[in-house]
């Protein structure tokens, strides 16, 4: 896990450039630094050791006279891939993966891209056929940001990066940044919010001809493709599933370094703990595993019970912080020089802390629990996905069963069962269209604050398809928040919070086995009398205590915001004043402080909209952002 950095089409200038780029990332990567020159390419890295501590695993790393790579991510099956290739006539000299995928890319060429289980950004320097070939994993664990600057092509691992260049602006891409306030989206498309600035995507590959001064992108991995029409019996799929975890898992506790995990007292991230405390006590390690939890103090918040079970099943040594209000905005700004773009909400702040004490705590690597809900259909909306995918398969018989089990089983989310009943079935029966409508037209009155700077022309998609498409059926909802919403930009928090503190994360739920397989089961594995994840809770059942199987009040990563609001009223409203003027023309300032007011006054949830400005004006304070409308 590291950073890198490469400057294409530049003069022998580029070696204190691309060392500038490295120095600012120095937190990606604070074992070792590199750097190369060849003609007119210069790369950089930034090294965290977390396999092959030695000095074997530096980058820039030759092989064969003829390939250069600068690389952040792991390969989890690099020993399979190194035998396989040995057999194929390659040496190695080091005992890390950085090797193995240049041998690999020697081997296939870019087919070598679907023999990696990992997470990944990369570039090699093809001195042969001239080219410097780029790529990012599947799901975009790992970023590869790239723009180009007075007639050069730059890369990094962090936006940042280009802001070391003479010629930087920070430009606000209006569009995406209109996507951020109105829906709270980030990394949805190839753009970012500064303007002039782009990502690969995840699941695509970029490649540089150094002779025609040119590059083009295309998509290796479409995960739509592959979802197959698997019809295996439920008890079998759910061996499938267990036998991909646990080997998903066990992959990734390889490492010459501490290995910790997040534990919220969830779902996911308690699987994951007893998993690999399982695999650990099976390969007969003697340390104790340890894991780090966010906890609060008011008990709507907190997720202590079920962290203790967890911990006592499995007698882990838990590390427990308690995030505060005071410390917020007293590191806001850091916070948001690190995350590079505005966040939604403060349990970033929360996920900030959660790996800062694992640092502390001298764990180098965590694993976490990314990718579940999108795939096993965790969050509340793929419910109503489900009545709508029943529906329109004409299953009426089970469409009512879930509604009923629906209502069973939240029906403290509603005064009493029959408006709940009323609800979901008007819910279910009512035409797409309609919803479609309704959708927006409640988006646009949450949104009368956001001044209509686009008004008059049409605005560029954030994606290439409708969005209420999406709740279709749980397939369409799960590409939908894999793809677009959400994965993409929980992904993003992660990995800048993890290597703020030196800390890799890696994310055992988006082993592609798990996310292919899971995707092609039939709905009803997914949910099943109305609960959600059904066959992870089966799945799990003896490995995870009761109370966490069969716990159905998800939390999410939360923090106690609201609370922090309304206690400190006046500090937040001051927050808010201040990013309005930093966002100019975007904000009716007058029409979003007396919403705030009125909010407080009725005591309504506040949501996500006032953090959503207050982030967005701190990260163009920050990064002297300009709009220009």
């Amino acid at each position: 896990m590291c950073g890198i950095a490469g400057i294409i089409g530049q003069n022998d200038q580029s070696i204190d450039q691309i060392r500038l780029m490295t120095d600012i990332i120095a937190h990606r990567g604070p074992d070792g630094e590199g750097h190369y020159i060849h003609d007119n390419v210069a790369l950089g890295h930034r090294r965290l050791s977390i396999v092959d501590l030695t000095d074997n695993g530096r980058q820039p790393m030759e092989y064969m006279d003829q390939y250069v790579i600068v690389y952040n991510g792991e390969i989890y099956n690099y020993i399979e891939l190194r035998d396989e290739l040995i057999e194929q006539g390659y040496a190695f000299t080091s005992d890390c993966d950085t090797e193995v995928i240049m041998a690999a890319y020697d081997y296939w060429g870019n087919n070598c891209l679907n023999h990696f289980n990992g997470m990944w950004s990369f570039a090699i320097l093809d001195k042969n056929k001239k080219v410097v070939f780029c790529s990012r994993d599947r799901y975009g664990v790992k970023p590869f940001y790239y723009m180009q600057l007075n007639e050069c092509f730059i890369f990094a691992s962090e936006i940042k990066q280009f802001t070391v260049f003479e010629d930087w602006e920070a430009v606000a891409n209006n569009e995406r940044l209109y996507d951020f306030l109105k829906e709270g989206i980030l990394d949805h498309t190839n753009e970012t919010l500064f303007e002039n600035v782009f990502q690969l995507r995840g699941g695509e590959m970029l490649t540089y001809s150094l002779a025609e001064k040119s590059f083009e992108i295309c998509c290796w991995y479409n995960l739509d493709d592959k979802v197959q029409n698997v019809q295996e019996e439920f008890n079998s799929e759910k061996k499938v599933f267990l036998k991909n975890f646990f080997d998903a898992v066990k992959l990734r506790l390889r490492s010459d370094v501490k290995v910790g995990s997040c534990l919220s007292g969830g779902l996911d991230s308690s699987s994951i703990t007893c998993v690999a405390n399982s695999i650990l006590k099976e390969k007969n390690v003697v340390s104790k595993q340890e894991t780090v939890s966010s906890c609060f103090n008011i008990k709507k918040y907190d997720e202590q019970e079920y962290i203790d079970e967890v911990t006592k099943k499995t007698g882990t040594i838990n590390h427990k912080i308690f995030p505060k209000y005071k410390d917020l905005f007293e590191i806001l700004d850091d916070l948001a020089w690190h995350q590079d773009e505005p966040f939604t909400s403060t349990s970033i702040f929360c996920q900030w802390n959660v790996f800062k004490e694992a640092k502390d705590k001298g764990i180098k690597v965590m694993l976490d629990g990314q990718g579940a809900d999108e795939q096993l259909a965790g969050y509340g909306g793929f419910l109503m996905a489900n009545f709508e995918g029943l529906k329109r398969r004409h299953k009426y018989k089970t469409l009512f069963r879930e509604m009923n089990a629906y209502n069973r089983l939240f029906k403290s989310r509603r005064k009493n069962m029959l408006v709940s009943w009323i609800y979901s079935l008007g819910y279910a029966f009512m035409p797409l269209g309609i919803k479609n409508k309704l959708r927006k037209q409640k988006q646009d009155r949450n949104a009368e604050w956001l001044n209509e700077i686009y008004k008059g022309k049409d605005r560029k998609p954030y994606v290439g398809k409708d969005f209420g498409d999406s709740t279709q059926s749980i397939l369409n909802h799960s590409l939908n928040q894999l793809k677009y919403t959400s994965l993409p930009v929980l992904l993003h928090y992660e990995d800048r919070n993890s290597m703020a503190h030196s800390i890799e994360s890696r994310v055992p739920f988006l082993d592609y086995r798990i996310v292919e397989r899971v995707l092609s089961l039939p709905d009803e594995y997914k949910i099943c009398n109305s609960e959600t994840k059904f066959i992870l809770r089966k799945a799990m059942q003896g490995i995870l205590p009761d109370k966490i199987v069969n716990r159905h009040d998800k939390l999410g990563f939360v923090s106690p915001e609201e609370v922090w609001i309304r206690e400190n009223s006046e500090i937040f409203r001051n927050e808010i004043s201040s990013a309005c003027d930093y966002l100019q023309g975007f904000i009716d300032k007058k029409v979003l402080l007396s919403w705030f007011d009125e909010k407080l006054l009725n005591k309504k949830e506040f949501g996500y909209v006032f953090w959503k400005v207050i982030s967005a004006g701190r990260w163009m304070k920050v990064f002297n952002v300009s709009i220009k409308l």
